[in-house]
């Protein structure tokens, strides 16, 4: 498929100055480097995901522990645990 952008002359310059570097053509440099960033994108997307379900576990932790008041689960279960 092929796509119309408008891009500055120096960033142009840049690109292919870099394609010549690489052997590869301006339309290759387009492709990869857009990969690239968009590996990037879904890596950061995915990153913030997982700290947001973090926080939500955390804050349902908090929440258990403050209905559970002064409960200390540790000797609730060595109580039970060393009974005869």
């Amino acid at each position: 498929m092929r796509i119309n952008a408008v891009l500055y002359d120096d960033l142009i310059r840049r690109m292919d100055s870099a394609a010549r570097e690489e052997g590869i053509s301006r339309s290759r440099l387009i492709r990869e480097a857009t990969e690239r960033y968009l590996a990037e994108h879904e890596r950061r997307k995915a990153e913030e995901m997982k700290r947001k379900k973090a926080a939500k576990a955390v804050k349902i932790q908090d929440e258990l522990r403050a209905k559970g008041g002064d409960w200390a689960g540790a000797a609730e279960i060595r109580k039970w645990r060393d009974r005869p």
